[in-house]
């Protein structure tokens, strides 16, 4: 007998979680299929959650009902955010974890959710009947049937381990890997391709000296990914980080035994993260420093070892540890887990629906590393929405589809699908053209509404969202209307600070717009402001100083919202299209665009084919 469900997740990572909880929470019987229980939500790599870009993601998804947030804040070692210095479009939230509570939290959340069956298993093969899947094939033989399947096989697909010239068939940790879906997708026409990405050597705390180390503390601020977690105290008790850096013996080390590399000696065809790449990398490609920084954080209170940042290597265990003795305080270190390379098969992504489905195969929806993206952050917002996507169509509902003037998560899924990946995706904020609205402090105000009209925001969390804007809205028309003297206390005290001095009558909005004042400042002298949380200060600040910025920019977004209103229609033949240059015409044939405003962005269509295919359309489609 087998099983039926109306949703299968494969892999229990940070995609497969979010995408087993979201369609789970959506009144959808789910199966979580994942080979070990303890395993689920594991950080195979970087102990942290958040950073440049990726910390607004998790905001994003925690706006959408989503789970990351939560775990991130109730696990968190030590919290900072990050480019305070410059304006409030790049400014994101990072937190240390604690890697084993992170996945003890997400274990404990996954195993008590309603509608949510974990398989202990692995997946060996898709069962797909005329372009469409109906279920997956366990390694046991057992069949289990659904509706819709997710992929969030992260980097256990058909993986490799590489170090120095040893090669073998291995998931990270020396977990088995998964070889049969590879070839469920390639006889279903998938084109496949190769990544790979690394990890750096573990070291045991009490062999190491970090006396001369740089100590990175963490922030005393406010600071929290989700709108639930209380904001008014700080994080209490945070463990410090450490900068160190490599040394000149390391760069010698390193271009002595260059070959003996899996990446340099042939090992190694797949390419890696241009972001994050192993440290022998950065030695060829910046031949002419002499040192790297290094970070030295904690995995776990738990724990007894230190994770070495940027320290990734592929490098053969006996050159590791002459890399790693040559650190600075790491004269006697010793070793408690090797760094590797992994090789690991994804998808073209440019084969995917916005929606996440697959195009070729209805019903199948992958997230995360196999769609060529990396990092937990980005893993987890692609298997939100496909969660979302495979219930919604499910229920014969349109597919949620973010704009990218909507979320970072819409960036990252229209940049998929449109440009494709040549190496391993890593969403930055300069790949974000409307930052300035895709803020850390405004992610409730851009998709809470989306989460409650979804299903996956409770109407208490909604309500208490209702009250935490209209608190807002509030604060500024009290702002608007107070109004202070030369000669009154937030005056002086102002001028004290040498951070304004008011030689008239001011509006309190009219004080908050001096770049130079700090509204910490104002909040003794204005009680709407006394009860805010940071993020709601920070949105009050944002939007009165950068009022003109954000309206701009937002006149720039309607007139583009216009081009994704113009359907493409499915039938379209673009060989019929005149005058589109060659490559266009075959990207259009390969992405299939919904609308002009998803065809403009296509990487080699240029605004002249638009003009082309608008000229097209209107003549051919105008009674349509």
């Amino acid at each position: 007998m087998s099983k039926q469900f109306d949703v299968i997740v494969i892999g229990g990572g940070h995609a497969g979680v979010e995408g087993a909880l979201a369609a789970a929470r959506l009144n959808k019987k789910t199966a979580l299929i994942n080979l070990y229980k303890d395993r689920i939500a594991a950080m195979p790599c970087n102990p942290s959650i958040g950073g440049p870009a990726k910390g607004i993601v998790v905001r994003e998804i925690d706006a959408l009902g989503g789970e990351m947030a939560k775990a991130a804040d109730k696990t968190a070692l030590q919290t900072k955010l990050l480019n305070s210095s410059r304006g409030p479009g790049v400014w994101a939230l990072r937190v240390q974890s604690d890697k084993v509570e992170y996945a003890k939290y997400m274990q404990k959340v996954v195993l008590e959710q309603n509608n949510l069956e974990l398989i202990e298993a692995i997946a060996s093969d898709l069962i797909i009947e005329d372009n469409a899947v109906k279920g997956v094939v366990l390694n046991n033989g057992e069949v289990v049937k659904s509706n819709a399947v997710i992929l969030t096989t992260g980097t256990y697909l058909k993986s490799e381990i590489l170090t120095g010239y040893e090669k073998f068939s291995s998931g990270p940790n020396e977990e088995p890997t998964s070889n049969g879906i590879s070839e469920s997708l390639k006889n279903a026409g998938i084109e496949l391709f190769r990544f790979k990405t690394g990890t750096p050597p573990r070291i045991y705390k009490n062999s190491v000296n970090l006396s001369k180390a740089i100590k990175e503390p963490g922030t005393d601020a406010k600071l929290a990914f989700s709108f639930s977690t209380d904001l008014y105290t700080p994080l209490e008790n945070q463990e410090l980080c450490y900068l160190i850096h490599s040394t000149p013996e390391t760069k010698k080390i390193i271009e002595e035994n260059l070959t003996k590399s899996a990446m340099y000696s042939g090992k190694i065809e797949s390419i890696g993260p241009r972001y994050c790449p192993s440290f022998e990398d950065k030695i060829v490609r910046f031949a002419s420093k002499e040192t790297h920084q290094i970070f030295i954080e904690p995995e776990s209170l738990k724990g007894d070892a230190w994770y070495i940042q940027g320290f990734s290597t592929s490098m053969p265990t006996d050159v590791q540890l002459l890399m790693i003795r040559s650190l600075p305080g790491f004269e006697k270190a010793e070793v408690k887990a090797w760094a590797y390379a992994i090789e690991y098969d994804c998808i073209n992504p440019m084969q995917l629906n916005p929606s996440l489905e697959l195009k070729n195969i209805k019903n199948l929806f992958t997230a995360g590393q196999i769609n060529g993206t990396s990092g937990y952050e980005e893993a987890a917002g692609q298997g939100l929405m496909a969660g979302i996507n495979a219930s919604r169509k499910i229920d014969g509902l349109e597919p949620l589809i973010l704009r990218r003037d909507e979320a970072y998560i819409g960036v990252m899924i229209d940049d998929l699908i449109n440009k494709g990946v040549w190496e391993p995706y890593r969403l930055l904020t300069s790949r974000a053209e409307h930052r300035l609205l895709l803020r850390n402090d405004n992610a409730e105000a851009r998709l809470k509404d989306k989460g409650y009209e979804i299903g996956l925001i409770t109407e208490q969390e909604y309500n208490a969202y209702l009250t935490y804007t209209k608190q807002i809205n509030d604060a500024i028309n009290q702002l608007e209307e107070v109004r202070f003297t030369p000669k009154s206390e937030l005056a002086i005290k102002l001028k004290e600070l040498g951070q304004a001095d008011l030689k008239h009558g001011y509006s309190g909005i009219e004080i908050l717009k001096i770049p130079t004042v700090n509204i910490d400042v104002m909040i003794p002298y204005v009680d709407c402001l006394k009860e805010l949380k940071n993020n709601q200060l920070q949105s009050i600040v944002i939007e009165t100083r950068f009022a003109g910025y954000v309206k701009t920019e937002r006149q720039t977004v309607e007139r583009l919202i216009k081009l994704e209103k113009k359907k493409i229609p499915l039938d379209i033949d673009y060989d019929k299209v005149e005058n589109l240059a060659t490559e266009a015409r075959q990207k259009l044939k390969k992405v299939k665009p919904l609308n002009i405003g998803q065809a403009s962005r296509i990487t080699g269509v240029n605004p002249a084919d638009i003009q082309m295919l608008l000229f097209y359309l209107k003549n051919s489609y105008a009674n349509k």
